[in-house]
């Protein structure tokens, strides 16, 4: 199953890299939001990925010092996840992909904005749910060994481990779906502008 969810969102990401490299010398509206959201999109598609396949290295870790080592990387996807996507302060909030997107939202139609505003709200509950694994995140990042190896001697319950992963993942598939209705919206938006004669092939 995880080797056909990485197949599945691997085949998006020429496509995304593809509209980023048609849209880079094109500086009109169109343009800036398709290069907006695709660039968006790709760090979700990315993100899932690379959590899909650690966790996948994970379960299939024979060795114990392999699967604590396998664990604390996850850990480490998981939180640069969710602060890269949305944040955990009005600091990283600031930085995110996620606050990317609000200038542009005025474009959109009243179905966008309000997914928007809604998957807003489920993004800053899930930033005050939990650390996001700060702590082990920092652990794993600065190698501080002793620390670091207590952490990694903690109970290690894989069913606990892939939940923890399940968290990340659902998240940043809620936001894909988000991109692809917006997207959506932008190509019908061409596709009109061609009907009435606006656009030629």
């Amino acid at each position: 199953m995880i080797d056909e969810t990485i197949e599945q969102y691997s085949e998006g990401l020429p496509l995304m890299q593809d509209t980023l490299e048609d849209s880079k010398d094109k500086h009109d509206d169109y343009h800036e939001l398709e290069r907006t959201i695709a660039s968006i999109w790709l760090f979700v598609l990315i993100t899932m990925i690379d959590s899909m396949v650690a966790s996948k290295y994970f379960i299939l870790a024979d060795k114990d010092y392999d699967r604590r080592f396998m664990r604390g990387k996850l850990m480490v996807i998981l939180n640069e996840g969710f602060k890269k996507l949305y944040g955990f302060d009005e600091k990283t909030h600031k930085k995110s992909e996620w606050d990317r997107l609000l200038p542009l939202m005025r474009h959109f139609p009243e179905v966008i904005n309000r997914q928007y505003q809604e998957l807003t709200f489920h993004l800053e509950k899930h930033a005050q749910s939990s650390s996001w694994w700060k702590e082990e995140r920092n652990l794993e990042t600065h190698l501080e060994a002793e620390k670091l190896y207590i952490s990694r001697k903690e109970e290690l319950i894989e069913s606990k481990v892939m939940m923890d992963s399940m968290k990340l993942f659902d998240t940043l598939l809620a936001v894909s779906h988000f991109l692809g209705n917006a997207h959506t919206c932008l190509f019908n938006f061409l596709v009109t502008k061609y009907r009435h004669g606006e656009l030629k092939e």
